[in-house]
């Protein structure tokens, strides 16, 4: 029977200092992890500070949460080398400690691998110390340090929805709109792998966030195309690990704005058709010029509308009049983004109509990683950066200022 218990006896500092302490966490986080994906919510509860009656409300959220993902493989590994005793309690014998734990997280059909982040956890004892239960999941001063290392399932209630291919997290704020923005993601979807084809990445589905809290952004900076900070869409790499880069990304997800929600339905699909083509060309372009991934993502955004439906911002006219060359950075990060958004576009356009649409995605790979346009636009079209962003003007003006 000994054998088959969940108790171990009480923690010991003999050898290294917190190897039982340690193997009594990982027996806690090991029960959570099973009880999570079998959805057994009493063997859940068992792993917890059942006198704490607010962590017993938080983490029946996040058991709920859970539920409603479909999740393929769920693991929580205490990191050793972080746990810390709380200082006083150990003056009653029942020390409690607090441990960083690496939280692996893979959905199913929609993550290639298992996503990897960080957390801290309060361990507390039972009532005659054999087990040490978990008794915090949360430490804003360490998370304030720690960005980027939380999901929306992990900061409160999210509504969950599915289409065939397409996962979508909302809240209470944006459950109403959800319906429209599932139906733009798993239309769009479609549209743009048939535009697309073999140029994008094969994955199964992707994921869709529209949230009005937008706390799981904050460190993100470096994993998205686009500024979380203003952008109506993002596309967010998520890293298999983000202490490890060279594990790759797992997924690629997109978050939709809620203020763009009040907009009409066919602004709704073309932005959500505009990030998915970032998530499903996936790391095909990584690095490649703003002019050439934001120009191809509104190229593919626009072909399922008809020409009279594609709507060029007030300034693009203006804007593009004043070109001399490509944009770079700076024009994209200024008051004018949205016309040079535009002005990308149909310096695009006018590749696809001139050298064929094939040979606007092999710039993608050519300009990759940061490739001099120096060199490969005169290789690949037989022109100059300038002489392509007039043309693309030119063809821009033609088609909306007659």
């Amino acid at each position: 029977m000994a054998a088959c218990s969940d108790d171990l006896p009480p923690p010991t500092y003999s050898g290294n200092a917190y190897d039982d302490v340690a193997t009594l966490m990982q027996r806690t986080l090991n029960q959570r992890a099973v009880a999570l994906e079998t959805h057994d919510q009493t063997r859940f509860r068992r792993s917890l500070d059942r006198t704490d009656a607010g962590l017993l409300d938080s983490e029946q959220v996040y058991f709920d949460n859970l539920g409603e993902l479909p999740v393929g493989r769920l693991r929580f590994r205490v990191v050793e080398d972080t746990i810390t005793p709380v200082e006083g309690t150990d003056l009653e014998g029942n020390p409690e400690y607090w441990a960083e734990v690496v939280v692996a997280l893979r959905l199913d059909g929609f993550d290639s691998a298992a996503v990897r982040t960080r957390d801290r956890f309060l361990f507390v004892p039972n009532a005659d110390g054999s087990r040490l239960l978990v008794g915090s999941t949360t430490d804003y001063a360490w998370e304030t340090d720690h960005p980027g290392n939380a999901q929306p399932w992990d900061l409160g209630r999210i509504n969950v929805e599915r289409e065939p291919g397409v996962l979508g997290i909302f809240d209470d704020w944006t459950a109403d709109d959800a319906p429209a923005v599932m139906d733009a993601a798993s239309a769009g979807r479609s549209d743009v792998r048939s535009v697309l084809g073999d140029a994008g990445a094969k994955v199964d589905g992707v994921v869709v966030y529209s949230l009005q809290d937008p706390t799981f952004l904050d460190g993100l900076a470096g994993q998205t195309v686009g500024d979380p900070d203003r952008a109506d869409g993002l596309t967010i790499a998520v890293p298999v690990d983000a202490l490890a880069p060279g594990k790759g990304v797992a997924s690629y997800r997109i978050f939709v704005n809620p203020r763009v929600l009040y907009e009409p339905a066919p602004v709704v699909g073309r932005l959500v058709r505009h990030e998915l083509t970032h998530a499903l060309l996936g790391a095909r372009g990584r690095g490649a010029p703003l002019w050439l991934s934001e120009g191809v993502a509104e190229y593919v955004s626009v072909r399922p509308m008809a020409p009279s439906q594609r709507r060029l911002p007030a300034r693009a006219l203006d804007v593009g009049a004043t070109a001399t060359d490509l944009p770079g950075e700076a024009e994209f990060g200024g008051a004018d983004a949205e016309a040079w958004y535009a002005v990308s576009w149909w310096v695009c356009e006018y590749v696809a109509a001139t050298y064929g649409q094939d040979v606007l995605f092999s710039l993608l790979d050519r300009l990759a990683g940061g490739a001099d346009q120096a060199k490969v636009l005169p290789e690949v079209l037989g022109i100059s950066s300038s002489q392509l962003a007039q043309r693309g003007v030119a063809l821009m003006s033609t088609a909306y200022d007659g």
